[in-house]
């Protein structure tokens, strides 16, 4: 039973004619006799009595035709309410995130919630660290992905996540077989590092300096998939900070005891701008990655 089958019941049930009804509707007679004959087969009941003064509904018709009324309108008014929302001005919905941090996600993470949202404007602005603290200033951007808290009298916090730094390394290395290694583990191993510029990557150049460690080999986020077939086949090691970041199957992670050092990830809306539905939708769907 559809609202088109009730449609046609309504009409006929209205005219009291086969023949008036499919003129209303600009159906033939026999398409609309072959209507109610199929809605009355799904039912399994007669709905009408078909006799020479006309048609008659039978109980069961009386009944049908008390609930397809509020059925029908329900009906009308969700169509009515998604052609209003469709002809509403367009969404928007601005991104801003520095350069790399996007590794955190699968490769889909972006185009899968645009693809999902045609009647949204999306907006979506990557920059190095430096420039991106600088536009934090403005209020031109609705959201923001970042490692760390800033300019904190101006935002608010939508969602914090936090995970100890931990090595990642080949599961045939020999340091695979300890559960937990220490910084010194890591002494004549060939570590491979990022060119980001951030506070998380100064620090742990720092905590490298300290222990006698340097990265051989620097690469930048977006050739990660060098970075693991690196760590695969020559049995480099490197650090990752966020639990999120899809690994082969081949490669393993171990936490660090000796290394108090986290990396953040933060969603953050400025503090005097609405959250908009789609925004909300959009921070949900961030989450679901951690």
């Amino acid at each position: 039973m559809n609202p088109k089958q009730l449609h046609c019941f309504i009409t006929a049930a209205q005219e009291g004619s086969f023949s008036k009804a499919a003129k209303k509707l600009y159906l033939s007679q026999q398409a609309l006799s072959k209507t109610i004959d199929k809605l009355e087969e799904e039912l399994d009941v007669p709905l009408f009595i078909r006799g020479v003064a006309g048609l008659q509904l039978t109980r069961y018709g009386e009944a049908l035709r008390q609930s397809a009324f509020p059925y029908l309108q329900m009906h009308d008014n969700i169509i009515a309410d998604l052609q209003a929302m469709k002809n509403e001005s367009p969404q928007t919905l601005s991104l801003g995130y520095p350069t790399g941090l996007l590794i955190n996600f699968p490769d889909d993470f972006l185009t899968r919630f645009i693809t999902a949202h045609p009647e949204v404007d999306f907006q979506i602005y990557s920059a190095p660290d430096d420039s991106y603290n600088r536009s934090l200033q403005s209020s031109e951007i609705d959201i923001y992905f970042c490692t760390m808290l800033y300019n904190a009298p101006m935002v608010q916090v939508q969602y914090h996540y936090r995970h100890p730094v931990f090595a990642v390394l080949s599961q045939d290395h020999p340091l695979a077989a300890k559960p937990v290694l220490s910084l010194a583990d890591f002494r004549g191993q060939k570590l491979i590092g990022l060119n980001t510029e951030n506070a998380l990557n100064a620090r742990m150049e720092q905590v490298c300096q300290k222990q006698g460690l340097k990265a051989t080999m620097v690469f930048s986020p977006a050739e990660m998939g060098l970075i693991f077939k690196l760590i695969e086949s020559t049995r480099c090691v490197s650090f990752f900070g966020s639990d999120s970041i899809p690994l082969p199957p081949s490669i393993v992670k171990r936490p660090i005891d000796d290394l108090d050092l986290d990396y953040e990830f933060l969603i953050i809306t400025h503090k005097n701008a609405p959250v908009t539905p789609i925004m909300e939708e959009f921070i949900r769907y961030t989450r679901s990655f951690f």
